[in-house]
C-alpha cells in the first residue's frame, strides 16, 4: 500500500512518543465520536498535546485516519499470511508469484489454515468495529484512502490467485480470488458489524466449507 507522508519524521524518542500518542488518540476519537465529531483539536487534546503539535506531524485529520487504516490493513494482511504459512508467502515484491512449497499440501491442512484465516479476519473486525465503520464510510469520500485500500486488496487478490493456481484450480484464478475475497469480507462484515444469526463456530465452519468448494478441485 502507498506510504502515508507526514510533515515531520520523528528523530528522537520524545517525537516518536508524541506521534504514537496522536495516532492512538485519533483512533479512540474516531471510534467514539465518528468522523464528523473528530477534529485535530480533539485528537491533540486526548493525546495531551497542543493542536499546533498535531500539525507538526499530520496535515489534517484525514492524514492520520489514512495512516491508521494502513496500519490495520497491514496487520490483517500479515495475520492472513501467518495463518497460511508459506502457502501464501510469496515475496512481497512479486505479489503474483506462485507460492513455493516443498511438498503438496493436503486438503485437510488447507481447511485448517483457512479456518485460521477466517478466525483472524473476524478478530480483526471485532477489535474496533466503530473505527472500522468510520474507515469504510470515509473510503467512499476520500480518493487517497480508497486508492490505498484498493491497492492492499488487489495485492491480496493477486496472492490468492497465485495460490489457487498452485492448488490446481482449473477456472479463472483471478476472478475466483476476487470472489473469494468478497465472500469472506462481505460475510464477516454481516456477521461482525451487522446482526449475526448463527454462532461464530457455525459461521466460520460454513464459510470455510464454501471457500474450499469454490477454491479447490473437486475430489475424485
Amino acid at each position: 500500500m502507498p506510504e502515508i507522508d507526514d510533515l515531520r519524521t520523528p528523530m528522537q524518542a520524545r517525537a516518536h512518543k508524541t506521534r504514537a500518542s496522536l495516532v492512538a488518540a485519533a483512533q479512540a476519537e474516531y471510534a467514539e465520536q465518528g468522523y464528523s465529531g473528530t477534529t485535530a483539536k480533539s485528537i491533540a487534546k486526548r493525546a495531551g498535546v497542543s493542536t499546533g503539535s498535531f500539525y507538526q506531524y499530520f496535515t489534517d485529520k484525514d492524514a492520520v485516519l489514512r495512516e491508521l487504516a494502513q496500519q490495520r490493513a497491514t496487520a490483517l494482511f500479515d495475520g492472513i499470511i501467518a495463518e497460511m504459512g508459506e502457502e501464501l508467502g510469496a515475496p512481497a515484491e512479486h505479489p503474483s508469484a506462485t507460492p513455493r512449497r516443498s511438498q503438496p499440501i493436503s486438503r485437510a491442512s488447507i481447511e485448517r489454515r483457512l479456518t485460521g484465516v477466517v478466525d483472524a479476519v473476524v478478530r480483526h473486525h471485532r477489535e474496533d468495529p466503530r473505527f472500522h465503520a468510520v474507515v469504510t464510510e470515509r473510503r467512499l469520500a476520500d480518493p487517497e484512502l480508497d486508492a490505498a485500500t484498493t491497492a492492499g486488496e488487489r495485492a491480496l487478490v493477486e496472492r490468492t490467485a497465485a495460490l489457487l493456481a498452485a492448488w490446481g484450480h482449473t477456472g479463472d484464478c483471478v476472478a475466483t480470488a476476487f470472489i473469494l475475497f468478497g465472500m469472506v469480507e462481505g460475510s464477516v462484515h454481516a456477521h461482525v458489524l451487522g446482526h449475526p444469526i448463527v454462532s461464530d463456530t457455525r459461521f466460520r465452519d460454513t464459510l470455510v466449507a464454501a471457500v474450499v468448494r469454490l477454491a479447490l478441485p473437486s475430489e475424485p
